[in-house]
């Protein structure tokens, strides 16, 4: 039996179809799938000490799901989350690869996918599916995705007696997971004086589910609108000589500062390159161009001094496409390189773009 989960793109937000019609893009056996249909039961006393009627209140389906990353199916994960994708066919040393580029825009409306989630004997299909949250960690394993989503409806079925669900073909180098070691940082273009232990960023869309329950439905009714997008990042590391200057000017403020700054903050980017050992020519280049900084550490005992580096992206540092000509503003880039296929969705245009 497997338990796991899988989706693939929609060509319509919503669009309820057998579950034996369904071509996954791609399934992963997960330790962590969680779908629920939110609709809590409304209940009325009438007056009496204890209540006397029921009935079906709003569905606000949702879920969650966690798994460790590999460098093709984060392919999805990207464009779920992020709300512009252009994708390049790799050329001379890249040939026989894939360039795709996600960045975070102004568009209110993002890619939906229909998802499988599967508990042994029991298939759960979800439509409408939503990238409502990303959040990415690495510290001294594997890096892990953990998904918030959102969706409209759902439909099951049970697999029969000696019946196996048969999984999509396996995506080409996706079995080994990214490591810590495949991962390096750079805080302001260069790379930290102090052992980075830890990273990682937590993602969210903020999508108004409220506003597509109305009249007619219980359930959702159209797609949900992204509100404001919000992405936090935390490295972790040691206080000591390699790093007590970057921990003062994130404290401060102000770069080589000794006192608190009276009215400024520190500014800084952050670039996160995986390349995986295996297959270094793949690879994903996650950029944060412009994000304050501010550090915290504390002191117990004779342990090391742990030291935190929060930042919180804007949405104004600016960034080059891999045309080398096309330049954008933006709080997230990604240039993924990997052997997945173009994605079935067209690229959209962002009022920040500029030659």
């Amino acid at each position: 039996m497997a338990r796991g989960f899988g989706i693939a793109l929609e060509s319509e937000y919503g669009d309820v179809q057998s579950i034996d019609d369904i071509d996954l893009d791609w399934f992963q056996k997960m330790e962590e799938v969680n779908f629920e249909l939110g609709d809590e039961a409304e209940t009325d006393d009438g007056g009496s000490r204890s209540d006397v009627v029921a009935w079906a209140g709003a569905a606000k389906p949702n879920g969650s799901t966690s798994a460790k990353v590999d460098l093709q199916r984060i392919t999805w994960y990207l464009l779920g989350f992020l709300d512009h994708y252009v994708y390049t066919e790799g050329t001379g040393t890249l040939a026989g690869l894939n360039i795709h580029e996600f960045y975070g825009g102004e568009n209110h409306e993002l890619p939906s996918f229909v998802g499988l989630a599967v508990y042994d004997a029991l298939k759960i299909a979800v439509f409408g599916l939503i990238e409502d949250g990303l959040k990415l960690e690495v510290s001294d394993s594997a890096m892990t995705v953990n998904n918030d989503w959102l969706y409209a409806t759902e439909t099951a079925e049970i697999l029969g007696i000696n019946e196996d669900f048969e999984e999509p073909e396996e995506l080409a180098d996706s079995k080994i997971p990214v490591r810590f070691y495949d991962v390096n940082v750079k805080l302001n273009g260069e790379k930290p004086g102090s052992v980075q232990t830890s990273f990682s960023m937590e993602g969210n869309n903020n999508h108004d589910q409220e506003g597509t329950i109305g009249l007619g439905s219980r359930f959702p009714q159209e797609k949900p609108q992204a509100a404001k997008r919000t992405i936090s990042l935390s490295l972790a590391t040691t206080l000591n000589r390699n790093s007590y200057r970057d921990i003062l000017d994130a404290r401060y403020g102000v770069v080589d500062a000794v006192t608190p700054s009276a009215c400024r903050i520190l500014t800084v980017p952050l670039e996160l390159t995986i390349a995986q050992c295996e297959h270094p020519e793949q690879q994903l280049v996650i950029k944060f161009p412009e994000c304050t900084l501010k550090a915290e550490f504390d002191l117990k005992g004779a342990d090391r001094v742990e030291a935190t580096l929060n930042l919180q992206t804007l949405g104004n540092g600016e960034v080059t496409l891999n045309d080398g000509t096309t330049t954008v503003n933006t709080d997230m880039y990604c240039k993924l390189i990997n052997k997945v296929p173009e994605l079935a969705i067209e690229a959209e245009s962002d009022d920040n773009e500029g030659d």
